[in-house]
């Protein structure tokens, strides 16, 4: 599945394929010795309940959110299409998913996509990708807590790449931002709005980079290879980990525990599953585990890790349309028992996932409703 979002003639073909799966067939066998999740039972699986479903963060033609805790709500950052393909914007809601302000970050008549958003400091930082000619620009922009937009947009770098996918992750080191490029990815460090000398990451695509708040990591794929990287504190990468193998797209990583997780849509057995990884404090690297149940096409994960289980969100087609899944998983990849279906009666994609310390937060975005947040209780 490609998941492009480049303007009118995406935008077409994402409404002609709301309600398909990309793949419908059997999953098949996974190389590299995966092991499967089933449904046993376990300690988590009736400490993580359904708190809400479904509730409003925009009405319009949304798509891609991301999700940020703020410390007493959500910030969730999306692209809106309904004016011209391509503005981003911002809301914050209060922890039980009461909306409290809508701002747009970028409204200008360009193409901007692939928005993140994440807590720096203080503030807010919101990214995302403006179409330019057969490239992109990586911009951004900071916001206060409560989601009020602060000074002008800002270029950070040219990308020959047309989707750039920028996303960061702020510890107490400074913000790691990486990105998409023509031939590669890049991986740089964000001070005071100047980004400091990249490093590249040659045949690099779909970088991901996370933090627990002291230690960043990031992970890519690389042809039939998963890299996985600690950073340093000026952000490049430190020994990488090469898992080789693979059928790898749309890699995301964690960090929780003094462990690394990383998970990524594959597509050896045809039809997209969603697998997983854990790489120790030791550098060792688990099984393979599959993450995604039955045999319908599973995208676009999301990870956070509550303290205790690594929570995936995914879309899968299982009946008629896509639906939002979570699933959790003990720290060796086991299931707890407890898979939730956190969407409503409408196609739903693209989920993104934030941890409070007690819940998880799901942004989502649903097919002509705009964008939802649904949340699960883990107490």
């Amino acid at each position: 599945m490609k998941h492009s979002i480049p303007g009118a003639i995406g935008a077409a073909i994402i409404a002609a394929t709301w309600g398909c799966g990309s793949g419908g067939g059997s999953g098949g066998a996974t190389g590299g010795g995966a092991t499967t999740g089933g449904g046993e039972s376990g300690s988590q699986a009736a400490a993580c309940t359904l708190a809400a479903q479904g509730l409003e963060v925009s009405s319009g033609d949304g798509a891609t959110p991301s999700i940020a805790w703020t410390g007493a709500g959500f910030a969730v950052a999306w692209q809106e299409r309904g004016a011209d393909e391509g503005d981003i914007h911002l809301a914050v809601l209060d922890a039980d998913g009461n909306k409290l302000r809508d701002e747009v970050i970028e409204g200008g008549p360009g193409v901007s996509s692939h928005p993140s958003v994440h807590r720096d400091g203080e503030g807010l930082l919101v990214l995302w990708q403006d179409q330019d000619g057969a490239g992109s620009v990586v911009r951004g922009r900071r916001a206060t807590l409560a989601g009020v937009a602060e000074g002008d947009a800002f270029d950070l770098a040219k990308s020959g790449a047309a989707e750039s996918w920028p996303i960061a992750a702020a510890s107490r080191d400074g913000v790691l931002l990486a990105w998409m490029d023509a031939g590669g990815s890049l991986l740089g460090s964000l001070d005071r709005g100047a980004l400091g000398n990249p490093t590249p990451l040659d045949a690099a695509q779909f970088p991901s980079v996370a933090t627990d708040g002291d230690a960043t990591a990031l992970a890519w794929a690389q042809g039939d290879t998963i890299r996985f990287a600690r950073t340093s504190r000026g952000g490049a990468p430190l020994e990488p980990i090469a898992h080789q193998g693979v059928a790898a797209k749309l890699t995301r990583v964690a960090l929780g525990g003094g462990d690394a997780f990383v998970a990524w849509e594959d597509t050896r057995g045809g039809a997209e599953r969603i697998l997983a990884l854990r790489i120790s404090a030791q550098n060792e690297v688990s099984r393979e585990a599959v993450v995604s149940r039955g045999e319908g096409s599973a995208n676009w994960p999301a990870l956070a890790w509550t303290g205790s289980s690594l929570a995936v969100a995914y879309y899968q087609f299982r009946e008629r349309y896509p639906a939002v899944f979570v699933t959790l998983l003990r720290r060796d990849l086991t299931p707890t028992g407890v898979e939730l279906e956190v969407s409503g009666d409408a196609p739903a994609r693209y989920p993104a996932l934030a941890w409070t310390g007690q819940e998880l937060g799901i942004a989502y975005a649903e097919k002509d409703r705009g964008i939802r947040l649904s949340r699960v209780s883990c107490r």
